[in-house]
């Protein structure tokens, strides 16, 4: 297989790919709505990553096994860069138990993936914030200066307006470095409440998933789970026909939107195959759309139902 060029970023002093590998299918197989192999050679995924240059994987402490595959895969070579995701207890425990909860966590983390230091350790749930507040803060900035943590982020999940309106302020200080949150054709929330300009104007690095909407933009309409399938029909087709007017396929459109999109830095893309990292790959390097091609996106999709962008109401 040939290898295809990887975009990068320059970060603090660090060249990072812009493709980020999302391990979720290394660790829990059937991941996605539009997952055909449920388990996954991990192995081969990241011997092509490895191979091509992708140097960046998001991960998390509920993503399985996928910690122990890349702490395994890597052990003995040059470290890349690895974001895993934690969450805790969410009852209103002291602060010392929250640091506990925090600190033995991320213990697991490191010892799992075989490194001295985590390269970011990202807030999995932004309702930590909500019922900690500042104390989430204080405790990551102890975890960096003990040398656990390099950086910190957050990563905004399926209702991710209202979770900035109240995290917001806290996600200033400056131990958040990586914001991550869902972008795609369909939702543009984050750029529509000014979310995605706030935390760029503050030197944020921001990290994209749901790119293709965990594959949603590829099914059949009948495929289409029920809760969903009224509009979900009407959306695909218009979205088909779009990419078909355009000349392009609907994962160029997808992947081109995102990728131009300004504040943009990485984009976080799960797999199940080597070939299907490739063909990623080769969409990353694929020409800008066009302004007008732009502005008819914008235009089709502009107010989507929120049950239709968030994965949680689909089977509901």
């Amino acid at each position: 297989m040939i290898g295809t060029a990887v975009p990068y970023i320059e970060r603090n002093g660090m060249k990072l790919s812009r493709y980020m590998l999302g391990t979720a299918q290394l660790g829990l197989g059937s991941y996605g709505i539009n997952n055909r192999l449920g388990a996954v050679d991990g192995s081969a995924l990241l011997e092509y990553c490895e191979h091509t240059g992708i140097n960046c994987y998001d991960t998390a402490h509920e993503y399985g096994d996928a910690e122990l595959k890349l702490g395994r895969f890597f052990i003995g070579k040059h470290p890349p860069f690895i974001a895993s995701k934690l969450k805790v207890d969410l009852h209103h425990t002291s602060e010392l138990e929250l640091e506990r909860q925090m600190v033995q966590t991320t213990e697991r983390i490191i010892s799992r993936l075989k490194v001295d230091s985590l390269s970011a350790l990202m807030i999995h749930d932004p309702v930590m914030l909500q019922v900690y507040g500042d104390k989430v803060n204080r405790i990551l900035h102890k975890l960096q200066k003990e040398g656990f943590i390099q950086r910190a982020g957050i990563s905004f999940g399926a209702d991710p307006v209202e979770q900035y309106a109240y995290s917001a302020g806290l996600v200033q200080d400056d131990i958040f470095d990586m914001v991550q949150l869902p972008l795609n054709l369909f939702d543009r929330r984050m750029v529509q409440c000014g979310a995605l300009e706030d935390f760029t104007s503050r030197g944020k690095w921001i990290v994209v998933r749901s790119v293709f909407l965990q594959g949603l933009f590829f099914l059949e309409k009948d495929a289409l789970p029920e809760a969903i399938q009224a509009d979900g029909s009407i959306l695909l087709e218009t979205l088909h026909r779009l990419a078909l007017e355009e000349g392009i396929s609907v994962a160029e459109l997808a992947m081109s939107y995102v990728r131009d999109l300004e504040n943009v830095h990485c984009l976080v893309i799960g797999a199940e195959t080597p070939e299907q990292i490739q063909h990623n790959l080769e969409l990353m390097n694929r020409p800008a759309l066009s302004e007008r091609t732009r502005e008819r996106v914008e235009k089709a999709f502009a107010d989507i139902p929120h049950q239709f962008v968030d994965p949680t109401q689909w089977n509901k």
